[in-house]
């Protein structure tokens, strides 16, 4: 729920049929939320912490429609 979404949780999207990628929540904008998206593809859709504290970014932090995670 929209409303839920904060700075530093971690979301993932589907890449193709059975990749999915991750992401962090920076921080809320007015436009949206500014996220970071990691270096990480794995087929099923889960991950650990260590996972993402040793992810890197892959390009810089880029602003996502809310509505759409």
């Amino acid at each position: 729920m929209l409303r839920f979404v904060k700075p530093g949780d971690i979301f993932c999207f589907k890449l193709d049929e059975d990749r999915y990628c991750f992401g962090r929540i920076i921080t809320l904008m007015t436009v949206g939320h500014l996220s970071e998206l990691f270096d990480i593809i794995k087929k099923p859709p889960g991950i650990t912490e260590l996972e993402i504290s040793n992810a890197r970014r892959i390009i810089e932090p880029i602003i996502v429609d809310t509505y759409s995670l």
